[in-house]
């Protein structure tokens, strides 16, 4: 019975988190829209270089080596992702971003 107890309330906290995080990003996104599509820019190029680079590689593989090596990428693109979710919740990290941002676009449109 307690075990049952204690389950649901790993569960329930779990889920909780989940949900603070899934808040949290949206917020974020809402809050500062380039800087989101920045990251997600980043996670794509990312992604399709990793795809990119195992293509030019051994091409045979068998099927199911295939298949764990794209979960240990995807397992990696989570990661970065967490990771990158946790340091736009530091405002100095935020803060050189958007300068580093500010500075780029003012480079490229000074007239």
């Amino acid at each position: 019975m307690q075990d049952s107890n204690v389950e649901q309330s790993t569960l329930q906290l779990i889920v909780d988190q989940i949900e603070e995080l899934i808040v949290t990003i949206i917020e974020e996104i809402r809050e500062r829209p380039a800087v989101a599509a920045a990251i997600l820019a980043g996670l794509v190029g990312a992604i399709v270089g990793g795809m990119l680079a195992a293509g030019s590689g051994r091409r045979h593989a068998s099927p199911p080596a295939r298949v764990a090596k794209s979960a240990r990428g995807m397992g990696d693109a989570a990661d970065v992702a967490g990771l990158a979710v946790k340091l736009l919740q530091n405002p100095i990290v935020r803060g050189y971003i958007v300068s580093a941002l500010t500075g780029q676009l003012k480079k490229r449109f000074s007239v």
